[in-house]
């Protein structure tokens, strides 16, 4: 038997263990492929919300059963009452009495409620010669304990009363003094100006004097 083995086959014997050499060579230098997984530690408060989106159909549902506003006016109702305006009439406010019912000036009637004897100056206020007189007779009244009195010349309500109670129905002396008795008697007259002594004695002595023909009511 022949064991001699022909040149082609050891050709072939050859390449097949070339061949088998470089396929362990190439399967050492392959990389590996499955590398080892690398684990990632993420905060679970960081993670961003899921927005979950809705269906249209679950949308229209709620749509459905939720419930209309209830809409509310603001404006105030108003009756035909209130628009109706009120009117207020504004009382006149009664105006002061000047003059008393027997006709004289409502100051002289006021004092001769207190005073038996009361000494009336009758003065200009723009005068100053009837400034002094006045005084003069508002003292003459004080020495003699009696009430007293001023009326202006300028004060036409008060002057024109008195102008009309005078016995003669004349003026008023400017200046003047005039004095009365309780209730409205008019018992002395002095024109002119008078001093505080002549004034206190006309006061005293017409406690008892006669009054002047036609003064008083």
């Amino acid at each position: 038997m022949d064991l001699t083995i022909s040149r082609p086959i050891r050709i072939f014997a050859i390449v097949a263990l070339i061949a088998a050499i470089g396929g362990m060579g190439m399967l050492m230098l392959k990389p590996k492929s499955n590398p080892a997984p690398v684990v990632v530690s993420q905060d679970a408060s960081a993670a961003p919300a899921k927005i979950i989106p809705k269906l249209p159909s679950e949308t229209a549902s709620h749509s459905s059963s939720a419930k209309p506003p209830v809409i509310t006016s603001t404006k105030p109702a108003t009756s035909r009452a209130a628009q109706t305006p009120t009117v207020t009439v504004a009382k006149p406010k009664p105006q002061p009495v000047l003059v008393a019912k027997d006709g004289l000036p409502i100051a002289l009637a006021k004092e001769l409620r207190t005073h038996q004897i009361v000494v009336v100056s009758i003065f200009d206020p723009q005068s100053r010669t009837d400034s002094v007189s006045y005084a003069e007779a508002r003292a003459g009244a004080s020495e003699a304990r009696v009430g007293f009195v001023g009326i202006s010349l300028l004060d036409s309500i008060a002057a024109g009363a008195l102008t009309t109670a005078q016995p003669s129905g004349g003026l008023l002396p400017s200046p003047g003094v005039l004095v009365y008795r309780r209730p409205d008697l008019l018992v002395y007259r002095i024109d002119g100006f008078a001093d505080r002594d002549t004034v206190a004695q006309a006061a005293i002595a017409s406690v008892t004097a006669t009054p002047m023909t036609g003064a008083g009511a």
